[in-house]
């Protein structure tokens, strides 16, 4: 408070030197310099003036002692204090938390370069570089909060919403749609060069693209926080003219990259009402769609935090809900996740999951490429003001080489992958499908088996027979995996499994959770990224099979039916396994042998002598296992 109240005075002071200074002579200066000087008539008035913003500024924070920021602005409101006026003092409010905010980073970046460490000059030096520096940059900040407050639904004056046409005509149309969209600057900076682009109702949209490319100022523009462009907007196939902007503003909505200058009012709660607000809601209705919002999005709790005393994925969080409070048919992220923790980076793609499937259409721009190949399904890329890649996404994150060019990483499950994703093929029916019969080293393509049910303990039982190393990743054990798990069979891993981030180093993923619907998202995630992958569940979805396979006497034998009967392969396995007799191996070795032994020899004496002995044993061997049993 101390601290406060003289950083309060030192700024009134700065503030009222200027009404005490005036031209006069004689007399009626206090210190002159040469006809210029402080006024005895101005250094009443600057003291009147001084002490008044004093005892004002010094009677609010008196209050604020005492009652909550947002409750003194309740009591505001019973006292029919003028709307205009409490408005004005949230905004000072926001303002000096943001004047102060950025004064203590610039005095952590001094003090971390040795600032404040020389003589009494260099520090008031440093000082002086620190005030002019806060001023400056506050500025800057403001005009931002500015766009956080248009994006929240304030309008300007004299700005008018075009007309709509109906809602069946406009599902003619298309969402959005720039043609030759340009923008410039006041400084004459190109931001954006001939877009032209259009945007389908429930897409689901990756911009992505460099420093400088041209992404905020899209955005902005999209959403109606620029006064002008060059160019054509439209909106449900309806043209937009800059005077009409607020027409994009109510359909769609902007979640800025600094959480900071989308909050500006004094608790959590009067930022998801500013917007209810401006919607035309008022008491009872008011009341009830605010309790909704917060209890669906859990910020009860926080109702009455000032957003200032929140953490970074709670200032997110309560900034998405904000402007999802306004119910856009548009949602626009800039950086959703940049500066979040794990906890709510899923938080936030978890909720713009459930958003989608609601129908909204969301655009998010992002630098992290996993996050742009997790979420979108369509991706834009810019360089220069310029639009110069619109795809889907599988086809952009296989196109390494334009991704290499543009200095863009691929995305880890691209980089990975076994093959090329090809194009959807054809459903073939039962008779039209073929199966590749290849076996392949364990050792080369790790296993991961998903659930640890006895359903999947089937498909374990095969790898443990053979002894193929295996995890399992379940919460939970049957008594044959328990028992297996004990003798050292298997790696477990005691979790549910919750997306294709948990395979690891495994290249064959067999799921068997028990959950069909589950089980089928994450063998669509396998699929984009070229996993090999079955499921229990269906297994005509799945790109691998397993067959009925015995190992003895050094022959491996596997049967699988096209018609997906285990019954039968099952019966035909053990019946061939049968036929082999007992020392079959170590005449197969000693064939081996004879072969190797060949294929080294370079006397012809000798490779006539071991080509007979090769051809008399395998021939035995094929009369005690086929011939024999022809009948």
């Amino acid at each position: 408070m101390t601290r406060r109240l003289l950083i309060l005075s030192f700024f009134i002071l700065l503030s009222i030197l200027p009404i005490a200074l005036g031209r006069g002579e004689g007399s009626s200066l206090w210190i002159d310099f040469g006809g210029w000087g402080i006024t005895k008539g101005g250094s009443v008035v600057a003291v009147k003036t001084g002490l008044r913003c004093l005892a004002s500024a010094s009677s609010m924070m008196l209050l604020l002692q005492f009652l909550p920021l947002h409750r003194l602005y309740t009591v505001l409101r019973s006292l029919g204090t003028p709307k205009l006026f409490i408005e004005l003092i949230e905004l000072t409010y926001r303002y000096i938390f943001v004047l102060e905010e950025t004064a203590g980073q610039i005095r952590l970046a001094q003090i971390s370069r040795l600032g404040y460490q020389g003589s009494l000059s260099e520090k008031f030096q440093h000082f002086g570089m620190l005030l002019s520096r806060t001023f400056i940059l506050s500025q800057v900040e403001s005009d931002k909060l500015y766009l956080g407050l248009q994006s929240r639904g304030y309008e300007d004056e004299g700005l008018r919403s075009s007309s709509h046409n109906s809602t069946e005509s406009m599902n003619h149309f298309p969402l959005l749609q720039v043609k030759e969209l340009s923008f410039h600057y006041e400084d004459g900076y190109e931001a954006l060069r001939g877009v032209t682009c259009t945007i389908q109702r429930g897409e689901r949209i990756a911009l992505i693209g460099h420093n400088g490319a041209g992404k905020s100022t899209l955005f902005l523009l999209l959403s109606g926080l620029q006064s002008s462009w060059s160019g054509e907007v439209y909106l449900h196939g309806q043209l937009i003219h800059p005077q009409e902007r607020v027409s994009l503003r109510q359909q769609v909505a902007l979640v800025l990259q600094n959480s900071n200058y989308q909050l500006f009012t004094p608790s959590v709660e009067d930022e998801i009402a500013f917007g209810l607000k401006n919607m035309g809601l008022r008491e009872e209705a008011l009341h009830k769609r605010l309790e909704e919002l917060l209890t669906r999005y859990n910020l009860a709790k926080l109702r009455h935090k000032p957003p200032h005393e929140l953490s970074e994925g709670q200032k997110k969080w309560v900034a998405l809900v904000a402007v999802l409070a306004t119910d856009p048919e548009v949602l626009i992220l800039d950086e959703p996740t940049a500066a979040l923790d794990t906890l709510y980076t899923e938080r936030v793609l978890d909720l713009l999951e459930q958003l989608h499937l609601a129908g909204k259409t969301i655009i998010i721009s992002t630098h992290d490429m996993e996050l742009a190949s997790r979420f979108a399904d369509r991706v834009l890329l810019m360089e220069a003001g310029k639009l110069i890649c619109d795809r889907k996404a599988p086809d952009l994150w296989s196109d390494s080489i334009l991704l290499k060019d543009k200095h863009l990483p691929q995305p880890w499950a691209w980089r990975t992958r076994t093959h090329q994703q090809a194009p959807p093929r054809p459903i073939r029916t039962e008779l039209q499908q073929y199966h590749l019969p290849l076996f392949l080293s364990s050792e080369t393509l790790p296993i991961l088996l998903v659930g640890g049910g006895k359903g999947i303990w089937r498909k374990a039982q095969g790898l443990i027979e053979r002894r193929i190393p295996f995890k399992v990743m379940a919460p939970a054990l049957c008594d044959e995996f328990t028992e297996a798990a004990r003798r050292g069979d298997f790696e477990w891993i005691p979790r549910a499994y919750t997306g294709i981030s948990d395979v690891g180093e495994a290249r064959i993923v067999i799921l068997g959770i028990g959950d069909a619907g589950e089980e089928l998202r994450f063998a669509q995630e396998l699929e984009a990224a070229g996993y090999l992958f079955s499921l229990l569940s269906d297994a005509t979805r799945g790109n691998l099979q397993f067959g009925a396979t015995a190992h003895k006497e050094g022959i491996t034998l596997s049967v699988h039916s096209d018609y997906r009967l285990p019954e039968i392969t099952q019966q035909l396995k053990t019946v061939w396994s049968e036929t082999l007799p007992d020392g079959f191996e170590a005449r197969l070795r000693a064939l081996s042998q004879y072969r190797q032994a060949l294929q080294e020899a370079t006397d012809e004496a000798e490779r006539t002598r071991l080509r007979q002995a090769y051809d008399k044993l395998k021939e035995s061997l094929l009369q005690d296992t086929i011939h024999d049993r022809t009948h």
